[in-house]
């Protein structure tokens, strides 16, 4: 075939290489991370409404193993607030232990990316998330204060497999397939794909609790998890080689575990003047986002239980009420979120450019013409046809202004505050769905929030860099399902559990006012990745 070939023979064939072309773009490396996303998501999701009322049960039979026995409709059995309280305390105590064993995991399963790559660190979290719900059937079966006990046992288990640390292993490895101006629009889609496996285990959850019994939806995960662990370890993209730059300084073991805390750290900066400045935009921007999770991370959970006292919410209800909040949020992401990002970003890049020219050029500067050889363009046709290409160096991507995705970060979180206090006025359930259903359309601020954090750092940087932003967001989510649990357990008691969104809201102002102070390192400036001695330094913020 290639003897037959000459100058004039089409590269780009017609036919049935179009199609190979489509499947093969279908079955990218990409998209087959975004379903992996899929599958895990909806597993995990089959168990997050059913454990809310597990919870709940328990609670009651708790409360009822040492007090009188109720004396009314089977219905209004557990409607009492000591219950609602237990419950709130209960859950939050969950999504607290969770969220520590989160932030172990982290440092974990970071550190098994760096040894085995994404696809053996992914196989390892689902075959021990597979194992946890394994045990949380033994507690549902249990049922009262033993019950709740091992229900919240089972949670140690994710120190070395959780839910954060497959997420960890999806960001690293859209980080290492995907092209780096593409970032932000990958990372929202892989929220949007999670977002809808968390809609359809959501829905299948509630349902399947209510049809087959309160213990078929954890028997369901676990078989769906066996699923996914095949799907990880036949179908997983293959990780790309590492270029000698990136690999020598990226550094597993002890020396590299505590790495992305130092992402963290204020960063140095030389000039091309020489001077050396300090950057805290990656102070800011951690500031901002933990503030951001904490105000707003709380809602899906506060949206359930304000509903399940209120307007006495089942499983069935509380199924359809976050599906419907994912299916949109999801939605939103996968094809709203991307195109508001490129839009953005051209938006931004259009008026920087203009601006530039208004400033620098001026009308006779502009029609200059260069009358040295290598002020000019090569002609065409004498470049060397046989000169090798090869991709571009990591440090040389092409890569658009990602001003923008700081700008939409700020601001969707605005909308979201303003959108979670609009729930605290519900007084009819179906308020209750209007503000489940309108809160997606704030969403955008985590996966804008690794754009800016990935552009932030250079190359060698990014797996620690996604590390940092994941455990900032685990670390805001311990404290708002800790803080912001009591504050709802506490105004359940008082009968006013419905000003705890108003608490969220204004929390949402102080982290929008935080990523104001967020700025992208100077431009055209060389970071100093070794500590050294400097004479003339100033602070940027």
């Amino acid at each position: 075939m290639a003897a037959d070939a000459d100058e004039r023979t089409p590269l780009l064939k017609s036919g049935a290489g179009a199609v190979k072309r489509v499947g093969r773009s279908l079955w990218s490396p990409a998209n087959r991370i975004l379903f992996a996303g899929f599958l895990v998501s909806l597993t995990l999701g089959l168990t997050q409404v059913p454990i809310i009322y597990v919870f709940r049960v328990m609670a009651c039979e708790t409360f009822y193993g040492t007090h009188a026995p109720f004396d009314g409709p089977a219905a209004n059995m557990c409607q009492r607030r000591e219950i609602d309280a237990n419950t709130a305390r209960q859950v939050s105590i969950l999504g607290m232990t969770t969220s520590v064993c989160g932030i172990l995991n982290l440092f974990i399963c970071g550190d098994l990316i760096k040894r085995w790559g994404t696809r053996w660190a992914l196989i390892s979290q689902t075959v021990l998330l597979g194992i946890r719900v394994s045990c949380q059937i033994v507690a549902v079966s249990a049922g009262g204060q033993r019950g709740i006990d091992l229900m919240q046992y089972t949670q140690l288990i994710g120190i070395v497999g959780g839910p954060r640390g497959y997420m960890l292993v999806l960001n690293n490895a859209v980080a290492e397939v995907v092209e780096r101006r593409k970032h932000t629009g990958v990372f929202g889609r892989l929220q949007g794909a999670v977002m809808i496996g968390t809609a359809i285990g959501y829905l299948l959850g509630g349902v399947l609790g209510d049809v087959l019994g309160i213990s078929s939806p954890f028997i369901t995960a676990v078989g769906c998890f066996a699923v996914t662990t095949i799907y990880g370890a036949i179908l997983w993209p293959a990780s790309p080689g590492l270029s000698d730059e990136t690999a020598s300084k990226t550094t597993p073991g002890a020396s590299g575990f505590l790495a992305p805390i130092k992402i963290l750290m204020p960063q140095k900066y030389r000039l091309e003047s020489g001077k050396v400045v300090k950057n805290y935009g990656l102070v800011f921007l951690a500031l901002g986002i933990f503030f951001g999770v904490f105000a707003t991370g709380y809602a899906p959970i506060l949206i359930q239980m304000y509903a399940t006292s209120r307007f006495n919410f089942g499983t069935t209800e509380n199924g359809i009420l976050m599906s419907g909040n994912s299916w949109i949020r999801g939605i939103f992401l996968m094809f709203i979120f991307p195109e508001i990002i490129d839009g953005g970003r051209r938006w931004f890049a259009a008026s920087s450019r203009s601006g530039a020219l208004r400033k620098t050029l001026t009308e006779e500067e502009r029609g200059l013409i260069p009358t040295h050889p290598e002020d000019m363009d090569p002609a065409p046709g004498l470049m060397n046809a046989a000169e090798p290409t090869k991709a571009p160096p990591p440090d040389e991507e092409e890569d658009e202004d990602s001003t923008f995705d700081l700008f939409f970060l700020r601001w969707s979180l605005v909308v979201d505050g303003i959108v979670t206090s609009l729930a605290a006025w519900a007084t009819e359930g179906w308020h209750v769905y209007a503000a489940a259903f309108l809160l997606p359309f704030a969403s955008g601020s985590a996966p804008a929030a690794k754009g800016v954090i990935t552009d932030m750092c250079p190359p060698h940087m990014r797996q620690d860099a996604l590390s940092a932003i994941t455990l900032l967001e685990s670390a805001a989510t311990l404290a708002t399902q800790g803080i912001f649990g009591f504050i709802f357990a506490t105004l359940s008691e008082i009968g006013k559990p419905n000003l705890t969104f108003f608490v969220n809201a204004a929390l949402a102002v102080v982290a929008v006012g935080i990523l104001l102070l967020a700025d992208y390192p100077p431009a055209k400036a060389t970071r100093i990745e070794n500590e050294e001695p400097q004479e003339n330094s100033s602070v940027q913020g």
